[in-house]
């Protein structure tokens, strides 16, 4: 016991004596005076010059610290690249010797940093050593011969670090303030000026410790101008767990303002937070919980996963679009808002999408997107490595002419009103401009499958359309569309090849009962038909140009329509005005409805370069029978057409006169005109063709007449011919019975005489 009690006292004395020397270096010894040696070192051993202006202090028990004022550092013999007015540093002796780090106070206070970079890209901090290492540690001459390979230092420095087991540490407080850091690049003509403020207290290992940042930004060209200003202030708690490798961060919440007169808005507010960030180094996984991001009126909520990041990253998250108003984001950024009819489009959409991929695919399912009454759900995935897609999409209810530009409507003399030179000169360019974006298109490769119900298309109302499209190296073909509209069904197939210099369409429609009257109204303003329609054929059209593709249209398509109507045109109403004009006669026109109804009206329709021709049209009906032939130009807009129109005579007597003759006639109906033009008026009759009918009707009846004439008189002369035939063959008669009766009284005389002779021979 004798040698503890010793070795006891002998620790004591060491203690003693060190406790003396620090006491004595404390009192006696002026750490100012050291000033000139560290200022030699520092020259001598890194080439950095110190400026220590200002005084220094220190302490050794209980605390070793240290502080410094007006301080600044150069390299060599630039100018100084870095400046402080006060560093405090105070570091807990006792606590070293069982291996724990305890920190009171670290604190910088305006510190002010210069770093320039020349025009061949060397940087102020990189100023070469004697030793051939410039300011970074980096080698500024070629490497040694023996080269430790980086995939090997890389591993040797991880295991390093892991075997080697960090100390504790505890930070009661760390502070910079009014940190002024000043980045000018020669080389990209930037400037950039920075001001940074940042506070961490109780920092411990395993525990979440608070933190707060704000910095301010400037950014510029060399000359100051074009700036963009940043603030941001960041609050959070962070945990460090070394032997994990693991950081967690909490209750983050980011805000930000930038200003700049190249932005669309200035100010431009942003608000980042998050419940909890996550990153796990050895196994690269980045776990987000609660993101929440919102900037004018727009709130993104999300839910990250990454994993592997940084050898084989793959991902997984869910985003949430709360509901906004886009409208109001578009004026709130200064960006034109789109012409549209409707001002109350646009004003509310909210989206949910669920996402997961890595580097080869990204899956996003589903995806739930609704603005303002349209609800829209659909499914991707996409290859990257060739990149290609398919995409299925589901929705409801979306009127495209609420989000068009209203349409200028005709006045009474048929123009155009309010039509400036501005719309002259963007519907010039419209119409100049490509239609279909070939570049596009060449680059698209996938399948994208479509249902939609309640769609609504410059006034074209769709029940319901479905599609399947793939698109592939400038080809693309829809290999089934099935529309559902206007009590009836179109299916089709199609394709759009813009492999070569023209883009070339082909489609082969196919229309079962569609009611045609409603289609054209609301599609093309254009009241002139109605029926349910029955159509097949092939159609082919070339060109990127509205124009290009009418006037280059193609195909053959055979039209049927039942149960329909000329609407707007009476025929029979026509005929009839014909026939009172060539009897120089009035029409009570108020006896004829305004259309003509038929039972069937099919013709076959043969197009060539946009001019549509229909050979064998035929109309039927109980009271009219129509043939017609003629033109229908789709580039000009115009028809060029004639009708020949049979009536039936009994239900027209009272109207028009027509007499029985004159329903086994044909009457020519010209119709000619524009599409645009009253319908009422776009069909009349052919008064040269009906004057024309009526002459042959009056030659036909004057030969009549004098046929019978021809055939009375004959049969009068042959009545008169029999007549003195017969009266001549009577008298013939006459007299031979006369001699007949002469001769039989002279027979008779002759007879007596005889007898008498013989009585008197005997």
């Amino acid at each position: 016991m004798v040698w503890i009690k010793r070795l006891s006292l002998l620790v004591a004395a060491v203690f003693a004596i060190i406790a003396i020397l620090l006491a004595y270096v404390m009192l006696f010894v002026n750490p100012n005076d050291f000033k000139d040696e560290l200022k030699s070192v520092a020259q001598e051993k890194a080439n950095v010059t110190l400026r220590l202006d200002g005084d220094i202090s220190w302490s050794f028990f209980p605390w070793l610290g240290l502080s410094l004022e007006d301080i600044g550092v150069a390299l060599g013999t630039d100018a100084e690249i870095v400046q402080f007015d006060r560093a405090e540093f105070g570091l807990a002796i006792l606590p070293l010797l069982e291996q724990k780090i305890q920190v009171n106070k670290v604190s910088l206070v305006n510190v002010k940093a210069r770093l320039n970079k020349d025009a061949q890209g060397q940087g102020n901090w990189q100023l070469e050593t004697a030793d051939g290492l410039n300011a970074s540690g980096s080698t500024a001459s070629a490497s040694s011969d023996t080269t430790i390979p980086a995939s090997s230092a890389q591993t040797n420095d991880q295991n390093d670090a892991i075997n080697k087991k960090l100390p504790d540490i505890q930070l009661d407080e760390l502070r910079i303030e009014n940190a002024q850091v000043e980045y000018r690049d020669e080389q990209a003509n930037q400037l950039i000026n920075a001001t940074l403020n940042v506070q961490l207290n109780d920092v411990q290992w395993d525990k979440a410790w608070p933190m707060v940042m704000d910095i301010a930004v400037t950014q510029s060209d060399l000359q100051g101008q074009s700036p963009i200003k940043a603030k941001a202030s960041l609050n959070a708690n962070l945990a460090v767990f070394p032997e994990r490798e693991f950081l967690s961060l909490d209750s983050l919440v980011l805000s930000a303002d930038v200003e700049s007169a190249a932005l669309p808005t200035s100010p431009m507010n942003a608000k980042l937070s998050a419940v909890k960030v996550d990153v796990d180094l050895p196994q690269e996984n980045v776990l987000i919980d609660g993101l929440n991001l919102s900037s004018f009126g727009v709130n993104l909520d999300a839910k990250i996963q990454a994993y592997q990041v940084l050898s084989e990253p793959q991902f997984s998250a869910v985003l949430s679009v709360g509901e906004f108003n886009p409208r109001y984001l578009l004026t709130r950024l200064k960006l034109p808002l789109p012409e549209m009819s409707d001002e109350t489009a646009m004003t509310k959409a909210r989206a949910n999408i669920t996402v997961e991929g890595d580097m080869n695919s990204i899956t996003a399912q589903p995806i739930s997107i609704v603005l303002d009454d349209t609800s829209i759900e659909a499914n991707a995935v996409v290859d990257l490595s060739p990149l290609r897609w398919d995409v299925k999409v589901a929705g409801k209810n979306m009127n495209l002419d609420r989000y068009l530009p209203t349409p200028i409507e005709a006045n009474e003399n048929g123009s155009k009103e309010a039509i400036t030179d501005a719309q002259i000169e963007e519907q010039v360019e419209t119409d100049a401009s490509d239609l279909i974006p070939v570049e596009l298109i060449r680059g698209l490769n996938g399948h994208v499958g479509m249902t939609f119900e309640g769609l609504t298309v410059k006034k074209l109302k769709i029940d319901k359309i479905s599609l399947d499209s793939t698109q592939q190296n400038g080809l693309v073909t829809v290999s089934l569309l099935n529309v559902a509209l206007y009590k009836g069904t179109v299916s089709s197939k199609a394709s759009l090849d813009v492999r070569g210099k023209t883009p070339i369409l082909d489609v082969s429609p196919a229309i079962d009962g569609v009611q045609i009257q409603p289609l054209l109204v609301d599609f093309m303003e254009m009241d002139k038909i109605a029926g349910a329609t029955y159509l097949d054929g092939d159609l082919r059209a070339k060109g990127n140009r509205i124009d290009d593709l009418m006037s280059s249209l193609q195909g053959d398509l055979l039209v049927e329509i039942k149960q329909g109507a000329l609407v707007g045109t009476n025929l029979t109403k026509t005929v009839c005005e014909g026939i009172a004009a060539v009897n120089k006669d009035q029409l009570n026109a108020e006896q004829f409805g305004p259309d003509t109804p038929f039972e069937t009206m099919r013709f076959p329709a043969h197009i060539v370069n946009g001019r549509v021709s229909t050979p064998g049209l035929k109309i039927s009906s109980a009271g009219i029978q129509v043939t017609g032939d003629g033109v229908v130009s789709l580039p000009d807009s115009s028809l060029n057409y004639q009708a020949n129109v049979s009536v039936a005579g009994s239900a027209l007597d009272k109207a028009c006169r027509v007499n029985e003759k004159l329903t086994r006639l044909a009457f020519p109906i010209v119709c000619k005109g524009q599409f645009s033009d009253d319908p009422a008026g776009l069909c009349r009759p052919d008064l040269k063709g009906f004057a024309s009918l009526f002459a042959n009707i009056a030659k036909e009846e004057l030969t009549l007449k004098l046929d019978k004439e021809k055939a009375e008189l004959k049969a009068k002369a042959e009545a008169e011919k029999a007549r003195l035939q017969e009266k001549a063959d009577a008298e013939k008669a006459r007299l031979k019975a006369e001699l007949e009766e002469k001769r039989k009284a002279e027979e008779e005389r002759a007879k007596e005489k005889l007898k008498e002779k013989l009585k008197s021979l005997f």
